[in-house]
């Protein structure tokens, strides 16, 4: 009986046709060509550099990689990371496997159908250096390349991480998105992760452990461009399921002594179901969180009760929050309030209040107080910065804030600006609501205990004490947009100091009116308006042996001006300073004879006044002066060796009434029409001094005695005859 033959692969291949052997060698060598390329390039610095072309933007490590067969790759310790605008992120993976599909690379995307991850941990921290800008879109560039991955799926999902939070547990996730190059629109596939027994944390404190959380998301395709930061929430879908316990809380103080609410260990719950719906949130949402009260309070004794929160969506939003009062650490919240309607506004929280009704009473501590001033939109001249306690007692009805609501600030660093003036201090601060006839009246009181004023540049030049500052609504507007339209103020101080009068040179003619020294006061009672412009009010300047330069006369003097200001057109910067008055007292200066005087006294009345507050300021006013003599006026004009001899006797001759124009700008003043005289003696004068250039012309009569000077270019000239008539004939320096 003959045996069997043993198969033999050798035999069997070599009776195959020619043609399908060398087809089969071909296949082989290209097959293990691939292996030898395709894992040389993965395991030595070809494949990192490859993919590590700008670092700036994304890197990506592994250690050991291998592929099998075109488009598979498995790799290990895989560590990817990105910087995108102020984001910073990186994934973690103890093994990934997966494969790109082929046949789309021909048409310009890179198909991921499945990415299998292990081991997955990763997060995503906020960088304040400078950003990293993705490209901009370009309609009229070619289309970049487009990323596909359909599927990212991991069953063991560790921790992840944003900023300070860390969440830990047995996690699952599935994750597709897809990113068109060039900055091209990108989208989030529909999405699912899942935790259980996680565990919150915050900077090593618990938040929330034994729990259980489950997310569904989308995001639709867009680019950025069309929804950039928080407006890439209004493409969104995305519902999240949490339960679990959460930590207690307690009472400290933090660095700054102010109490704190912090996490504590405890046994609180959280239960929560809320479905985010492109911008707002899904009927039949809830949420639910106890927290209770650990430890004890600020002066010794055992904390009660516990923080309760709860919300539920319906039509509307319904929102219940109350946390006990805690004596002496200013904790208090009772909040029960309907918001109109589902949406969620993503910035300006004070939308809401439009669509509110219930009430809030609370004592807290609020990081930022600029919402309070921020219910005031055409009073943005005034803020209140930083953090600060809030007592509030607030009914809402349909929207309005209802009378007797209030809201007070206890203490906070508050800031005004009118007219370029810059008001800084510590303030106390009220909003109240109030009813007048029929309507809705907003108020807000602010009273600094102290203050500095200072110029344009920021160099204080005022400080005082007890300022106050009220701003108002207008009656009978009940709405926010009416508050935008209405809102005004009143600003009062009295006797603030000024230690250097020679602040306010800035706004005088300079090199024809000045202060040299000393010190005063300055009060203030003012209507603000909307852009911070003064409506009107009222300015005094109090000084009291004040040095000064006038028209190249040195003089020292004690000063009281009363300045009436009223706004006299839409741009705020013109005013009229009708009934203005400034008073001169125990004025010292050389006069006429050369000698020096003391004494002197001059009240100065304003009847008609324009002032341009633009720099440089611009002031045209109709002058009532009664002074003690004429020695100042004709000093202004030369000294006694330059005047006849019975000129001297006019300076002396008492009590006189003088009227006049005045103009001031820039570095140029101008008298003119100057009429001054009593029963004795009658002198005219007209003068312009700008720069150091000095002309103008005078007229004195004295009895039968009278004399005109002629001052132009530092020349002076005398007419003794027909006086008068030389005079009239001159031409007005003011039309």
């Amino acid at each position: 009986m003959e045996s069997p033959r043993s198969f033999s692969l050798r035999a069997w291949w070599g009776a195959r046709p020619r043609w399908l052997r060398r087809m089969g060698g071909t296949l082989v060598g290209i097959y293990a060509a691939y292996l030898l390329l395709a894992n040389l390039f993965l395991n030595t610095p070809l494949g990192p550099w490859a993919a590590n072309r700008k670092p700036e933007k994304f890197t990506a490590q592994w250690g050991l990689a291998l592929s099998a067969w075109p488009g598979h790759v498995r790799a290990w310790d895989v560590h990817l990371k990105g910087h995108v605008m102020h984001t910073r992120w990186e994934v973690r993976a103890a093994r990934v496997r997966g494969h790109v599909a082929l046949m789309p690379l021909f048409h310009r995307q890179v198909r991921v159908p499945l990415v299998v991850a292990e081991e997955v941990s990763g997060g995503a921290l906020r960088d304040p250096g400078v950003p990293v800008l993705p490209p901009r879109y370009d309609p009229k560039a070619p289309p970049g390349w487009t990323l596909r991955f359909d599927r990212i799926a991991s069953d063991s999902v560790r921790d992840g991480y944003f900023g300070d939070l860390r969440l830990q547990g047995q996690g699952r996730a599935e994750v597709g998105f897809s990113k068109q190059m060039r900055g091209g629109a990108m989208a989030l596939m529909p999405s699912h992760a899942s935790f259980t027994g996680a565990t919150l944390r915050q900077r090593g404190q618990v938040l929330l452990h034994d729990a259980r959380l489950e997310a569904n998301f989308s995001l639709d395709p867009h680019r950025r461009d069309q929804a950039a930061g928080l407006d890439k929430l209004l493409k969104l879908d995305a519902r999240l399921r949490l339960q679990g316990s959460t930590a207690a809380l307690s009472l400290a103080r933090d660095a700054q002594g102010r109490p704190v609410l912090r996490a504590a260990p405890g046994q609180g719950t959280a239960d929560i179901d809320l479905h985010w719906l492109r911008g707002e949130l899904a009927p039949a949402g809830r949420l639910a969180w106890r927290a209770p009260l650990a430890g004890t309070r600020l002066d010794g004794q055992p904390l009660q009760g516990e923080v309760r929160v709860d919300l539920a969506v319906d039509r509307d939003i319904v929102v219940h929050a109350l946390m006990p009062e805690q004596p002496g650490a200013n904790l208090k919240l009772d909040a029960d309030l309907r918001l109109q309607g589902r949406r969620v506004p993503l910035r300006d929280f004070t939308t809401l209040v439009p669509r509110a009704n219930g009430h809030v009473l609370m004592q807290w501590r609020f990081p930022s107080l600029g919402w309070i001033t921020a219910m005031f939109p055409q009073a943005q001249w005034l803020q209140l910065r930083g953090e600060g306690q809030v007592d509030a007692d607030v009914q809402v009805r349909g929207g309005q804030l209802a009378p007797g609501s209030r809201v007070s600030v206890p203490q906070a660093s508050a800031s005004a600006e009118v007219m370029g003036h810059h008001i800084e201090g510590q303030a106390q601060a009220e909003l109240r609501v109030e009813g007048e006839a029929g309507a809705l009246v907003p108020a807000l009181d602010l009273q600094m205990q102290r203050f500095v004023i200072a110029d344009e540049a920021r160099r204080p030049f005022v400080e005082g004490e007890q300022l106050r500052l009220e701003v108002r609504a207008g009656a009978g507007e009940r709405t926010a947009a009416g508050l935008r339209q209405s809102a005004a103020a009143r600003l009062v101080f009295r006797n603030a100091r000024v230690p250097d009068l020679r602040a306010y040179n800035r706004f005088l003619p300079a090199a024809q009116l000045r202060f040299e020294g000393g010190g005063g006061t300055l009060s203030g009672d003012l209507a603000v308006a909307p852009g911070g412009t003064i409506a009107e009010g009222r300015l005094q300047v109090a000084a009291r042996g004040a040095r000064a330069h006038a028209a190249g006369i040195a003089l020292s003097t004690d000063l009281d001006a009363d300045l009436r200001l009223r706004q006299a057109d839409l741009r705020g910067q013109n005013f009229t300073l009708d009934a203005s008055t400034v008073a001169l007292r125990n004025v010292r200066f050389t006069g006429p004879d050369g000698q020096p005087r003391s004494g002197w006294w001059a009240t100065i009345a304003l009847p008609r006044a324009r002032m341009d507050w633009t720099r440089p300021i611009r002031l045209d006013a109709d002058a009532r002066v009664k002074v003690r003599d004429l020695g100042f006026l004709l000093a202004l004009y030369s000294q006694k060796r330059d005047f006849p001899s019975w000129v001297g006797k006019v300076v002396d001759a008492g009590q006189t009434q003088v009227s006049g124009r005045v103009f001031w700008h820039a570095d140029q003043l101008v008298l003119d029409r100057v009429q001054a005289g009593n029963d004795r003696f009658t002198v005219l004068a007209r003068l312009k001094l700008q720069g150091s250039r000095r002309e103008g012309d005078l007229f004195a009569n004295w009895g039968v005695l009278s004399a005109a000077l002629e001052t132009e270019g530092g020349q002076r000239n005398w007419h003794l005859i027909r006086a008068r008539q030389w005079y009239d004939a001159q031409p007005a320096l003011l039309r």
